[in-house]
């Protein structure tokens, strides 16, 4: 009986139980990255550069040093036309106190005039060709040193009648030696000239009045003469106040009062009309 309780409790002894399960593990934490080398590839058109500050020194640098090289260009160029200008302005002042040229004296002493016969013909309005022989004196006696070259290229001759252009022409090319007096024609013609019935009208009472006012102006260049040396061409401009007695070939100068304009190398002695009469009569 003992043997047999043994057995029942040793069976009651034996049971099985469930597994217990296994605690949940904590989650860890990844290790830190050990210390190295790493290569990042970016786009370029991602990367921006911030130039470090020596750059900006090394820039300014360079740029006070082209800034200092066209500032010294400049003062070097304006010194050297400086000095040129300052060698040409004695060199002229030299020739000037050595050769002193004057004014030459210009005057028109006669004014052929033709084409204007029938102005006063009403009954004939139609165009007219004017034509003018001037004859001019050139006085150059005042230079005892000092030439003159008269370019005929870029010379014009005009007359007109109270500011209506009638004729033009062009100044002869020739040259004037020192203390020379020269006499010539300059001669103008106009082509298809209309005067409307009031000009007719002034034109034929003025000459009836033998008193029949002319404009000539005249310009031309000229180059000095200056021993071996011609200048530069500078202009000359004649302006004269005609008045003849008819309008024919045989017209007679009532009046003849010329001004004239010149450049500052010549030494300017103004001439008053009284003189200019004089000098025109000879």
């Amino acid at each position: 009986m003992r043997a047999k309780h043994s057995g029942t409790d040793a069976r009651s002894a034996v049971h099985f139980e469930k597994p217990v399960p296994p605690p949940p593990q904590h989650q860890q934490k990844p290790p830190a990255p050990q210390p190295g080398t790493y290569v990042v590839q970016v786009p370029k058109d991602k990367v921006f550069r911030v130039p470090p500050p020596e750059n900006a020194r090394l820039f300014q640098h360079y740029t006070r040093r082209a800034d200092c090289s066209c500032l010294r260009a400049c003062l070097y160029l304006a010194v050297a036309v400086l000095s040129l200008a300052v060698v040409l302005a004695a060199a002229v002042g030299v020739v000037y106190l050595a050769f002193k040229p004057r004014q030459p004296a210009y005057s028109v002493v006669s004014l052929a005039v033709s084409g204007l016969a029938g102005v006063s013909n009403a009954s004939a309005p139609g165009p007219l060709s004017p034509g003018f022989a001037a004859t001019v004196r050139a006085d150059n006696s005042a230079n005892g040193k000092v030439g003159v070259h008269y370019d005929g290229a870029g010379s014009r001759v005009a007359v007109s009648y109270e500011g209506v252009s009638l004729a033009d022409g062009a100044w002869p090319a020739f040259y004037q030696a020192p203390c020379n007096i020269t006499v010539f024609v300059a001669k103008a013609k106009g082509t298809g000239i209309r005067f409307s019935e009031r000009e007719r009208g002034q034109m034929a009472a003025a000459e009836r009045l033998r008193s029949v006012p002319f404009d000539v102006d005249i310009t031309v260049p000229v180059r000095l003469q200056l021993g071996g040396v011609r200048t530069w061409a500078v202009q000359v401009t004649v302006r004269c106040a005609m008045t003849v007695d008819r309008l024919a070939a045989s017209a007679k100068v009532v009046s003849r009062p010329c001004d004239v304009n010149v450049p500052f190398l010549f030494r300017s002695e103004e001439l008053t009309p009284p003189m200019q009469e004089k000098m025109a009569n000879g």
